[in-house]
């Protein structure tokens, strides 16, 4: 990810925080005005315009979800699906708050309960994403991604859409269900308020972090779009239904998803893939240096294996971050990018086993002395598969010699009965070794060490290089 200049930086951040302020502090002003002179606060009634504009709203959060579902089926990533939930919900929830506007629809006892129904919604419109934002900058969505695969995690949308779909039907067919709710009475709207801007405020505060580290602007939108929706929240509990003051929640819901869907487009105008925003804007990157903070007992023997011989120091990191590159090109799902990272780290870990005498000999190795180091992938099998963990690494770890003519090592596997993973750090381990300097000769060029990688490709490495 790029990184912006520090007095850019300084700038931008100035200049974020005052439009920031000022969109959050204007209409909450303007509100505690108008609830101080009541006669300014003039009743404005109009439920078509009301219809619309909610239902504008509606569609832009249902944008939202679609996007960020795309994106997340892409990273294989809950937190991009908990994001994607909640705007889904707030699509549909307040999607039946507009449909239900009393005088939209029906007329005599349905027109009362429309009027309850309205009321739910609102507030439900706002909780039910509150919670799935919240929760996707918690530890939840970690546990989730360590111990489930992402795999049926698309049933999730399929699960909240058939949700919203019974509350949009029981709301139209069978109102009276929905108006018994208590949620749009006090004291429960003014818990369940409570409740949202709590919740909200803490995913701002989460995203703010993501925003402190990479100053991307569509972090910030986010963060924005959070705040907004925190105070409208307190406006909607707050105002009188149908008062011009009242109307300021609906143009904050409206300014806050609208604002986020603005700077999706620009973004893909630039020509930024949906992956990567949704990555940078959540912070959702793999990172190296990350996954050595999970595998620390581990990425210690690999660094004394580094210790022994100072001609290989750096590599297995650099192998690391240059594998995972070449997974992101080749738009592998997030979690296949943490397993090359920590494979990559740990793909010489076989090596503490072998005398020093072979690994720090100044010279090319003999017949005898190349047997024994062929036998590290093994090693590392060995002490990775001893780790419930790690034993996904350890088999990508034992082919990470192999090649696709089946002239590779320990068990001369051919094509695609070597594992991607492992084809793919095969290219890294290649390339890192051509450009480093070795005691037998100096470092290629980077345009010698990719026309070496080109000749080798579809005979000992894979193609893809």
């Amino acid at each position: 990810m790029a990184t912006v200049p520090a007095a850019l930086r300084v700038h931008q951040d100035r200049s974020v925080t005052a439009i920031a302020a000022a969109g959050i502090i204007v209409p909450a002003v303007v509100f505690a005005w108008l609830q101080m002179h009541p006669t300014a606060d003039a009743s404005v009634q109009v439920p078509v315009q009301h219809f619309v504009i909610v239902t504008a709203v509606s569609l832009l959060a249902f944008a939202l979800a679609v996007l960020l579902a795309v994106a997340a089926m892409q990273i294989a990533q809950y937190r991009a699906l908990f994001l994607c939930l909640g705007f889904m919900a707030m699509g549909g929830i307040f999607a039946v708050h507009g449909i239900e506007t009393p005088g939209i629809l029906g007329d005599g006892e349905a027109l009362e309960y429309a009027g309850r129904i309205v009321g739910i919604s609102a507030f439900l419109s706002l909780f039910v994403p509150a919670l799935f934002f919240a929760a996707s900058y918690t530890p939840l969505t970690a546990a989730f991604e360590r111990r489930l695969p992402f795999s049926p995690a698309g049933w999730l949308i399929v699960v909240l859409g058939g949700a919203l779909a019974t509350y949009g039907g029981l709301a139209l067919l069978s109102s009276e269900w929905i108006a018994a709710l208590p949620f749009g009475t006090k004291p429960y709207s003014y818990a369940m308020a409570a409740s949202t801007i709590g919740l909200l405020l803490f995913s701002a505060v989460q995203q703010a972090r993501s925003y402190r580290m990479a100053h991307l602007p569509l972090q910030a939108v986010l963060l924005v779009a959070f705040l907004l929706l925190a105070e409208a929240q307190v406006i909607m509990v707050l105002g009188t239904v149908w008062k011009l003051s009242w109307w300021e929640y609906h143009a904050l819901m409206l300014a806050g998803v609208g604002l986020a869907c603005w700077s999706v487009a620009v973004q893909r105008a630039r020509g930024q893939s949906l992956r990567s925003m949704v990555e940078a804007t959540l912070d959702l990157e793999i990172k190296v240096g990350t996954e050595l903070e999970h595998v620390d007992t581990i990425a210690a023997l690999a660094a004394a294996v580094e210790a022994r011989d100072e001609n290989t120091k750096g590599h297995n990191l650099r192998v690391a971050e240059l594998a995972v590159q070449i997974g992101r090109a080749m738009g592998l799902p997030n979690e296949t990018l943490r397993t090359l990272a920590r494979a990559g780290l740990l793909h010489d870990v076989g090596k503490i086993g072998i005398p020093d005498s072979i690994l720090s000999k100044p010279g090319a190795l003999d017949p005898g002395e190349w047997v024994v180091i062929k036998r590290h992938p093994e090693m590392g099998h060995a002490i990775l598969s001893r780790v419930d963990r790690l034993r996904h690494e350890a088999e990508i770890v034992i082919a990470h010699h192999e090649r696709l003519d089946g002239s590779g090592y320990p068990r001369g596997l051919r094509g695609d009965a070597i594992p991607i993973e492992s084809r793919i750090l095969a290219v890294a381990d290649t390339y890192d070794v051509l450009v480093s300097d070795r005691p037998y000769r100096k470092a290629f060029g980077r345009e010698h060490a990719v026309k070496i990688l080109r000749e080798e490709s579809g005979s000992h490495l894979w193609e893809a290089s």
